[in-house]
């Protein structure tokens, strides 16, 4: 069996580099399964006598460098989302459904209901919540720094709200912080890389789709900067550092195997080769995957179903013309 046995408590840490996501999120999963710490998780499943019945996870702090994410293919063979959906997402289709500062302070010690949130990531970044009901566009203020300085370190944007998540019965915000920095290439162009920080990641689950949609936001950020700079500018590369990288118990089957329940294992199915082959390229995941998933968006069916506002349904359409026209890159 693999994963590291436990030393005196101590969480790994780990460091995986890779020239695409696919190759990063394969390398990421075998280090973290092969290394990772066996420690329970606050969603492990138990019987009815309160007894675990998912082994432990295996966790470790990691951080993970895509050299270009966008390099080809882009799109890994596993996806546990619709991922034009996510992407809407990130780029702010839902931020309606977050509730109001003051009443998410009434709700921190309740339930919310389905439709009511605590937070996106994209209204925190791009609207961050202060106790006297303003907001920030934080992603602005970073952007504005580098068009002034483009070497700044100081270009952040955090999703924390210390007076409201630590309260949240709810699940706090997993990704913590984003960074911009901006060099220069030999040419004297702009290459926009992008840090961020995780509280806590479901590796498996949830990485791979984690990273098409904010580095799509990369590339989306780098065209506004390019616009308000008048200086040209590319995507560069991506890390991100996970406090918590980790691979669920209940997952061990689809990862490790199972035999008894005909599971084949993850690396049974997988080598790193056999990976990147069977990802798909950014031209083909278009068509097959975010652009019909955002067409669906619109369909009479999803409004009503979501509640979209008339503001949601254009940004919806304007990034479906976006995509269809070349502006942005999936």
């Amino acid at each position: 069996m693999s994963g590291v046995a436990a030393e005196a408590g101590r969480i790994p840490t780990l460091h995986v580099v890779g020239d695409s996501i696919p190759q990063a999120y394969f390398r990421a999963i075998k280090a973290v399964w092969e290394n990772g710490l066996p420690i329970r998780t606050e969603y492990d499943r138990k019987d009815a006598s309160g007894q675990c019945i998912d082994p432990p996870s295996r966790d470790a702090r990691v951080l993970i460098e895509v050299k270009d994410p966008f390099a080809q293919p882009r799109f890994p063979p596993i996806s546990f989302c619709e991922i034009g959906t996510y992407i809407a997402e990130i780029m702010g289709v839902k931020d309606y459904r977050v509730v109001p500062f003051d009443k998410l302070k009434e709700a921190v010690h309740g339930e919310l209901s389905a439709q009511e949130w605590p937070y996106t990531y994209h209204q925190r970044l791009f609207a961050h919540p202060d106790a006297d009901g303003s907001v920030v566009d934080q992603i602005a203020v970073a952007i504005d720094r580098i068009v002034r300085t483009p070497h700044t370190r100081r270009a952040v944007a955090t999703t924390s709200v210390p007076n409201i998540d630590p309260f949240l019965t709810e699940d706090i915000p997993c990704l913590r912080e984003v960074q911009l920095r901006c060099p220069e290439d030999a040419d004297g162009n702009l290459v926009l890389n992008m840090n961020t920080l995780w509280r806590s990641r479901d590796l498996y689950k949830a990485w791979g789709d984690n990273l098409i949609a904010i580095t799509f936001l990369q590339g989306v950020l780098a065209k506004r900067i390019a616009e308000q700079s008048g200086r040209t500018t590319r995507v560069g590369s991506y890390a991100d550092y996970s406090c918590s990288l980790h691979i669920y118990g209940q997952d061990f089957g689809a990862v490790g195997g199972d035999t008894e329940r005909g599971l084949q294992s993850f690396f049974d199915t997988f080598d790193e080769e056999t990976f990147i082959a069977r990802s798909l390229s950014s031209e083909i995941a278009l068509d097959m995957l975010v652009l019909p998933q955002l067409r669906d968006l619109l369909s009479d069916r999803q409004i009503e179903q979501w509640k979209f506002p008339d503001a949601s349904v254009k940004l919806i359409a304007s990034l479906i013309n976006d995509l269809e026209s070349g502006v942005y890159s999936a």
